[in-house]
């Protein structure tokens, strides 16, 4: 069995003295890996807006945390051209003695729409901007490339990375599971549950079996946002707030099992989107601040409470345990926790503090000590 690993995303970076309490308390747990989000703003209706570069952050990660691997959770192709991301994961992956993971997803609109960025050719875009790297990183100079959408001629990147720079894809839909199973090195879906797991896994499976690729050199990452708690009542609460998150995200609602044909005039009457129209690359904040998302609300009313239980990571530690056993018996080898506790001492005795604790000395020993 593969070493079963766990990472910490460092999340909600509105000073960097805040990120670095939080960056230093993480360095001192049993984390893996500690992750950053790049984003420029977050979805509407959401609390969370501020964002500092990773990219710089990442250099100061550096010299705080010796030992872990660090990653983007997740970078895309449409904002930094390829040659000059390839050129900041070379400098991390030496500030680090090679232990940078990129993860990279086709493109979120909260990221885009808004600063006039384009997001046409998403999956294009983002196969040749993994190529374009991959060919900067092992030839550094005389790089000649003409793509569709990014080229060079005589190029030259130096020096090179002091190791491999392994690539991760938060990839959901059928193109972009097989895209990572063809060129990635690892796989970082958000927030699916582990049923819905193991099938696409089997998806990526067959496009690496297709290539002839080393199933035991690939990583299978899962990303999940994560709340422990021991009282019901806020337990009940996050479980109502996820659904409503749910209800943005009708293919995960097909996904689980748990669509009526009803639903879609809902949708077009509380969004002007048709279910299939409404996905993050095409939505934005101000698209969501639009919404009337109380039209919506027969559909919270029907989602079971289990539905949401047994596809998150919301619960009692025991609960939590039992969720990440069935993502390891779904194939996952590679956990990346968002924590959504508070971190104000209002929320003890569950802040954000002690959640990190719990998971850290509680939770991981368990995976790391024992052939679960």
């Amino acid at each position: 069995m593969s070493e079963i690993k766990f990472g910490h995303q460092i999340y909600y970076l509105h000073s960097y003295d805040f990120f670095r309490k939080k960056v230093i308390a993480a360095s001192k747990e049993n984390w893996d890996s500690l992750w950053l989000p790049d984003h420029l703003s977050g979805m509407g209706g959401t609390l969370v807006d501020d964002y500092l570069s990773p990219w710089v952050l990442f250099g100061a990660m550096a010299e705080l945390v010796k030992g872990k691997s660090f990653g983007t959770a997740v970078t895309d192709p449409h904002r930094i051209h390829p040659a000059v991301l390839a050129q900041l994961c070379t400098s991390i992956n030496h500030l680090t003695e090679g232990n940078l993971i990129l993860g990279i997803g086709a493109g979120e609109a909260m990221n885009l729409k808004a600063y006039g960025i384009p997001i046409d050719h998403a999956l294009g875009k983002m196969r040749e901007s993994i190529n374009f790297m991959k060919l900067f990183w092992d030839k550094g100079r005389d790089i000649s490339f003409e793509g569709q959408y990014y080229t060079a001629k005589n190029a030259v990147l130096l020096p090179k990375p002091v190791s491999d720079i392994p690539i991760w894809i938060g990839a959901n839909s059928p193109k972009t599971l097989k895209l990572t199973g063809e060129i990635a090195d690892g796989w970082m879906p958000v927030g699916i549950d582990s049923k819905t797991y193991k099938t696409k896994k089997q998806q990526i499976v067959k496009a690496m079996n297709e290539k002839g690729r080393d199933l035991e050199k690939f990583s299978f990452g899962v990303f999940q946002f994560i709340f422990i708690n021991d009282d019901t009542n806020k337990i009940n609460q996050r479980i109502r707030g996820n659904k409503f998150e749910l209800i943005t995200s009708p293919r995960r609602i097909k996904e689980l099992g748990y669509w009526k044909d009803e639903y879609e005039q809902l949708y077009i009457d509380a969004t002007g989107y048709k279910s299939e129209e409404l996905n993050i690359l095409k939505i934005d904040r101000d698209d969501v601040l639009k919404f009337d998302l109380r039209k919506l609300e027969p559909i919270v009313e029907d989602i079971p409470d289990d539905l949401i239980r047994d596809g998150t990571m919301i619960g009692t530690k025991d609960e939590i345990i039992k969720r990440i056993r069935k993502y390891i018996e779904a194939g996952a080898n590679h956990f990346i926790f968002s924590s959504t506790n508070g971190a104000s001492s209002k929320n003890a005795p569950f802040t954000y503090w002690d959640a990190s604790r719990i998971i850290s000395e509680e939770i991981i020993p368990l995976f790391k000590n024992s052939n679960v």
